[in-house]
């Protein structure tokens, strides 16, 4: 059995090795399946919380998937290693992609917003993610340094981020 799970995780330490590296004969949808297949396989084995793991990948690209957790209708953003409401370490000018997958039976939609002056005001976001989609994508770009924050419209006590931009 063990030599069974370490085969596993070499295969899995391959394929995410792959998936990281810029493969050119990938399609979107495609690395996107695979993210989802490695999200849905680390959220099955742990459950991380994390305020300093940045969910950007060297692509820019960005990974949030919907996912629920506990019995209740609870819910999280989860990127690719399984962090829950993620901190995204973002440069200024530069565009990304997020990419998100909704398994659940409710609709969200990602919200990036700013706070100064002791007022909250949005400054983007994405569409509809209804229910049961895959490969939903989301240009953004900002030129603002310093802290922003993501959340999910309709959960925004449940789903929500920092995103740190630096110059």
């Amino acid at each position: 059995m063990l030599q069974k799970l370490n085969i596993y995780n070499g295969i899995l330490l391959v394929v995410s090795a792959i998936f990281l590296g810029v493969n050119a004969e990938v399609s979107t949808s495609e690395a996107t399946n695979e993210t989802d297949s490695l999200t849905d396989n680390k959220t099955m084995s742990s459950n991380k919380t994390s305020n300093d793991t940045s969910a950007v990948l060297g692509n820019n690209t960005i990974i949030l998937n919907v996912v629920e957790v506990g019995d209740e209708e609870q819910y999280r953003w989860v990127d690719g290693s399984g962090a829950e409401n993620p901190t995204l370490n973002i440069m200024a000018n530069k565009k990304y992609i997020i990419k998100t997958s909704n398994p659940t039976d409710d609709e969200h939609q990602l919200i990036i917003d700013s706070k100064a002056d002791g007022k909250t005001s949005q400054i983007a976001k994405s569409k509809e993610i209804k229910p049961d989609s895959k490969n939903v994508e989301f240009n953004f770009k900002t030129d603002q340094v310093g802290e922003l924050g993501y959340h999910c419209k309709y959960h925004p006590q449940m789903m929500n981020g920092t995103i740190n931009v630096t110059q």
